[in-house]
């Protein structure tokens, strides 16, 4: 990777996780289940999905690597999950790994349908 490379990774690491605490903090939480981590994963799988399948290179280390990928969270995904199975909130622990699971296979056909369509 080129210098300017990395640069665009890290600023794009900061608006994504930026954002990310903005999008995850806005959203309520639905029972037990955190909704917050849930939504960010969903929209941005959905995006990442749609520039992938656009061929929409042209901004990858930016928009791809940098700001998605630090906006969605699997980290954080496994740790909320693994805390409501501490918890002993087993409703929860699979709801929200199915929420997720689901969701975001979801999102990435949508985005991949998106841009076929584009």
């Amino acid at each position: 990777m080129e210098p300017a490379g990395y640069l665009l990774v890290g600023i794009g690491g900061f608006i994504g996780a930026t954002l990310r605490y903005i999008v995850a903090g806005m959203t309520s939480k639905k029972a037990d289940i955190p909704t917050g981590t849930l939504a960010v994963n969903i929209i941005g799988t959905t995006i990442l999905s749609y520039l992938t399948y656009s061929h929409s290179l042209q901004h990858i280390y930016l928009l791809n690597i940098g700001i998605l990928g630090s906006f969605t969270t699997f980290s954080t995904f496994a740790y909320e999950s693994f805390a409501l199975l501490e918890q002993q909130s087993n409703w929860s622990f699979l709801t929200n790994i199915m929420l997720n699971c689901v969701c975001c296979m979801l999102g990435a056909g949508f985005g991949q349908l998106m841009a076929n369509l584009i």
